[in-house]
């Protein structure tokens, strides 16, 4: 099963590597680096970074880019 969306790391023009950036990110401090579950969308589209402990962080605007595989199930 493919994801349905990748997140693209604005400042590497990389897909991001969400345990870096919990572990080094001031906005993503809160989170359990060790236990990241991934990226998730709201229905409104804000990108959140969420931990397997239900911790959420928000992105910060225009940090992250979205790439949405088509057909991806």
């Amino acid at each position: 099963m493919l994801p349905t969306f990748i997140v693209i790391d604005n400042l590497t023009g990389k897909e991001a590597d969400e345990y870096t950036i919990a572990k080094t990110e001031d906005w993503a401090k809160g989170l359990m680096w060790m236990d990241i579950e991934g990226f998730a969308l709201e229905d409104d589209g804000t990108l959140l970074l969420v931990d397997e402990c239900g911790g959420v962080a928000y992105c910060p605007d225009d940090r992250f880019s979205i790439v949405f595989n088509e057909g991806g199930q």
